[in-house]
């Protein structure tokens, strides 16, 4: 079935303006992010420490995105080495796993502080969280660690995902893996949210006394938000991938491979909208992205040219 993908010129452009559009935001969104941390934080809660390793998961796979790019412009031929798409490709799951991690970890973290406020989970301390962010990476390194070691069987072709209907136990264990790092955390994630919502219809005056539940639950809806709109899609991209690899429609399964190209691009989009996440988690970020913004403005009025007074010319 790797024979019937072909190449699709408007694919790879839409795919190439994608990608150009998430490096840009990216780029610009975490090096605002960058900046507030370690000039505008004073005080480094477990939550901003997870926060932390977020933004670095992000500025990993932005680093990688231009490479990506080159694949799609020059339609998908490799012309690097295989060494280097190894790298790449790694570098892109292990931050994305990162990624899914951290997500995950604030919306537990903020669920345990709300609704568990007595747990001892409340009240970790700054070298404990160091441990945790550790362990994660190190995790996440051992999960991803075998695309360093499997070499792309595909020629040219420089792809996350493998089109030939092979089974063994690394292509399966690679599968279910893939699948695993998604539906769990993001199960946590609706539990976390659901039991925040709850709690806060229990609450009679839930909005006026306790308006930490309104804001952990505006939080956590914006990390469902973000986490299915950049992670679910590609999901059911290589579900559909996967379920066709067997089919004889030659045109569906080259549809599909296609879908599974842009759902992939489109998930690289949480490095450049988790910033939305910082700012929901911390009046620090809201008031320095607002004041980073207000700051543009003024010198893009600055740099306009004064209009000339043409009354006062006149008169004199």
């Amino acid at each position: 079935m790797a024979n019937c993908s072909v190449p699709d010129k408007a694919m790879e452009t839409a795919v190439s303006i994608l990608l150009s559009l998430e490096f840009g935001m990216g780029i610009t969104n975490n090096a605002i992010a960058l900046w507030i941390f370690f000039f505008r934080l004073k005080i480094w809660k477990p939550h901003v420490m997870y926060l932390l390793n977020l933004m670095i998961a992000d500025i990993l796979l932005n680093i990688c995105l231009p490479l990506r790019l080159i694949f799609f412009v020059t339609q998908m031929a490799w012309d690097f080495k295989d060494t280097l798409c190894r790298v790449v490709l790694f570098v892109l799951s292990l931050s994305q796993a990162v990624s899914i991690a951290f997500l995950t970890a604030v919306a537990v973290e903020r669920y345990i502080r709300v609704v568990h406020p007595h747990n001892n989970l409340s009240f970790l301390t700054t070298k404990t969280v160091k441990v945790i962010a550790s362990l994660v990476w190190l995790l996440a390194m051992g999960l991803t660690v075998e695309i360093l070691f499997s070499p792309q069987h595909q020629n040219t072709k420089c792809r996350s995902f493998s089109l030939h209907g092979e089974t063994n136990f690394r292509t399966i264990g690679h599968d279910v893996i893939f699948f695993l790092k998604l539906l769990i955390p993001f199960s946590l994630i609706l539990f976390c949210t659901t039991g925040i919502i709850k709690k806060l219809r229990k609450s009679r005056n839930g909005m006026k006394k306790q308006p930490g539940l309104q804001k952990a639950k505006l939080l956590l809806i914006t990390v469902v938000v973000v986490f299915g709109v950049c992670f679910l899609p590609s999901m059911l991209g290589r579900m559909l991938t996967y379920i066709l690899q067997s089919s004889e429609n030659c045109a569906a399964f080259h549809v599909a491979v296609h879908v599974t190209d842009v759902t992939v691009c489109w998930s690289y989009l949480n490095s450049a909208i988790d910033p939305i996440v910082y700012c929901f988690s911390s009046p620090t970020f809201q008031h320095s992205y607002r004041k980073f913004i207000h700051s543009i403005r003024l010198k893009r009025n600055e740099a306009e040219p004064q209009s000339l007074d043409i009354s006062k010319d006149s008169e004199t």
